[in-house]
């Protein structure tokens, strides 16, 4: 099947339209449902406690605004659970009470495997885990920011490779023209991290770092507007060029004594945070100078030694960075 013939599968009015529903109207729900919507898919409608909340959802997408799960249920092909997590296996037992056979369940928790949905898998469903790589703040997300984010999808339906084609899910995903990849089970937590790490971590970092700003008397928008030029800019040379050839500041230069002055005033809450993740920028340093090195020397490509011989490479042959490397707790 290719891509035309999928686009048109999901825009076919009658008997034959896929039509997808969505349990919980709250941030992510709404922004998928106008995201799906946009793209010709059809959908049934929202299912929600609050009927204020999940009538408004409805308006919003030109769908149906249920009252009962069951007619959700019976009017949709894909039913995805937009709830919050903890939601999940309350709304798998609802489900389950009636006969899901030839339905696609999925739930948008990039913590929580597709296992979860269990009962709905015993009243005759598929179930997924469906995780959207974006942070939906608000309902009205802009739908062309949409059009760049990846799905991950997890399903014991996808574990042989022939089982992808002609998926529903799969088609789904391909027909709005995002791309996607498939995880299993057992690394659900482990990609979470990586979500965790590169957008709540990231924003808690970012408070600390204008926190300083705010000791010499800025408010937090001035904080803000200070740092936005430099944090997109670092951003964007990571997007172009990478982790190793974006490297700047003291830790790149081997500048100790800019880096005592930091230790020297940095509050004790945030010492470890400071040392772990200027030794992480050392191990960047290291691996930049052994390439460097390696094309001066034309080796032949050594990605694969061990970061900690990397970093001993460094500090063998660089009085500065072994300094650096022992302030910051790498030496007992």
């Amino acid at each position: 099947m290719n891509e035309i013939e999928i686009r048109m599968l999901y825009r076919t009015h009658g008997g034959d339209t896929i039509k997808i529903g969505f349990i919980g109207p709250g941030k992510v729900g709404v922004s998928l449902g106008r995201y799906f919507t946009d793209k010709g898919i059809k959908l049934s409608g929202f299912y929600g406690k609050n009927i204020e909340t999940t009538s408004e959802a409805a308006k919003i997408t030109k769908s149906k605004f249920y009252t009962n799960i069951q007619d959700i249920i019976k009017e949709s092909d894909i039913l995805f659970i937009t709830t919050p997590d903890d939601i999940i296996s309350i709304i798998d037992r609802e489900l389950s009470k009636f006969d899901l056979t030839n339905k696609s369940v999925c739930h948008t928790s990039g913590s929580i495997k597709s296992n979860v949905l269990y009962n709905a898998k015993y009243s005759g469903a598929l179930i997924y885990s469906i995780h959207p790589m974006f942070a939906f703040s608000n309902k009205n997300t802009n739908l062309k920011e949409l059009e760049n984010i990846y799905f991950s999808i997890e399903s014991d339906v996808l574990k042989e490779p022939y089982s992808i084609e002609n998926n529903m899910i799969i088609n789904l995903i391909k027909s709005l023209g995002n791309k996607f990849f498939i995880r299993s089970n057992e690394t659900s937590s482990i990609y979470h991290l990586a979500n965790v790490f590169v957008s709540n971590l990231t924003l808690s970092l970012l408070d600390i770092g204008t926190s300083y700003l705010k000791k010499l008397g800025l408010a937090e928008d001035e904080a803000l507007s200070a740092i936005r030029p430099l944090v997109e800019g670092n951003i964007e040379s990571i997007f172009e060029k990478g982790f190793v050839n974006s490297l700047t500041g003291p830790v790149s230069r081997g500048d100790l004594t800019t880096i005592k002055n930091h230790l020297s005033v940095l509050e004790k809450e945030d010492n470890d945070i400071y040392n772990v993740l200027s030794l992480n920028l050392l191990k960047l340093v290291a691996i930049r100078d052994n390439n460097t090195m390696n094309l001066q020397n034309k080796q032949d490509d050594t990605s694969n030694i061990k970061d900690e011989n990397v970093i001993n490479n460094l500090i063998n042959n660089s009085e500065k960075h072994l300094e650096i490397y022992k302030i910051l707790g790498g030496l007992d």
